[in-house]
């Protein structure tokens, strides 16, 4: 959707925001319709504007107007767009403004602030939930099991997760069970002695086994997803994405639901 400022020199004609616009392309992620790149967090700390990718990896930052220079029209020079998801590698573009417009770059942007080449991340790990059973019908009272598959496309990927270590065993926990449509959390799976440990992911993939029994949990009528709480450990995000996460981003709780994080499967059906 479009939204427009007066025309100063009158009339009924309309001037469209100005805007950057572009795609994002997920590696190891087909292309929409097939494969989805929502999500991403689209950020420009210089222009103090941030967005979020569309299902098919779209996205759109607008401009300040031209006329308001009070609340900052764009200066000149460069300025970095900045591309972020939790188990992705962070990417960047840099326009250039003179006299307020986006400058023509033959190999990065044209004047009406498209980007002409889609933006790529690269993956540093693949998350993919399967629940068993993934449809729960009336009555059922036995136990739910939830296979979390890491598959790390790099040699030194940790991950923070929520265990509980004993003698003899590690017990995996910390799901977080969240309403498809209102995307509120609907259940907590956790165990009362967990804590949120650091953990290496063997290649080629590891199998994180999560176990839990129905009759605790009892959710209405719907459709949910199982999400996993998994933090990829690293170094290189820079603060400024991390400062405009929301806060608790990285705690097992709903504020969860603000990292911005790629994974498939996980679908569980109440009926």
């Amino acid at each position: 959707m479009i939204s427009c400022t007066e025309n100063p020199f009158g009339g009924e004609k309309k001037i469209a925001d100005r805007t950057i616009s572009g795609h994002v392309k997920l590696d190891k992620v087909d292309f929409y319709p097939k494969g989805y790149h929502s999500g991403v967090l689209v950020w420009s700390e210089d222009l103090g504007l941030r967005a979020t990718t569309d299902i098919d990896g779209s996205f759109e930052l607008t401009l300040p107007a031209s006329s308001e220079s009070s609340s900052g029209a764009i200066i000149d020079g460069d300025y970095t767009i900045q591309f972020f998801l939790g188990n992705y590698k962070v990417s960047s573009v840099t326009v250039t403004f003179a006299a307020g417009q986006v400058v023509n770059d033959e190999k990065v942007i044209n004047l009406e602030g498209e980007l002409r080449r889609d933006v790529s991340l690269t993956r540093l790990a693949g998350v993919h939930t399967d629940v068993y059973p993934p449809v729960i019908s009336s009555g059922f009272d036995s136990d739910i099991i939830t296979k979390v598959q890491v598959t790390p496309d790099k040699t030194d990927i940790y991950f923070h997760l929520r265990k509980v270590v004993t003698r003899t065993s590690s017990i995996y926990t910390g799901l977080l069970i969240r309403e498809v449509d209102s995307k509120k959390l609907a259940y907590t799976v956790d165990i009362d002695s967990a804590t949120i440990m650091k953990e290496y992911m063997d290649r080629p993939s590891k199998t994180l086994e999560f176990i839990f029994n129905y009759t605790d949990v009892n959710l209405p009528e719907g459709i949910y997803e199982v999400i996993p709480y998994l933090v990829l450990d690293r170094e290189d995000v820079p603060q400024t994405i991390l400062n405009i996460l929301s806060s608790g981003y990285d705690s097992f709780s709903q504020s969860y639901f603000e990292y911005p994080f790629y994974r498939t499967g996980g679908k569980l059906v109440v009926e």
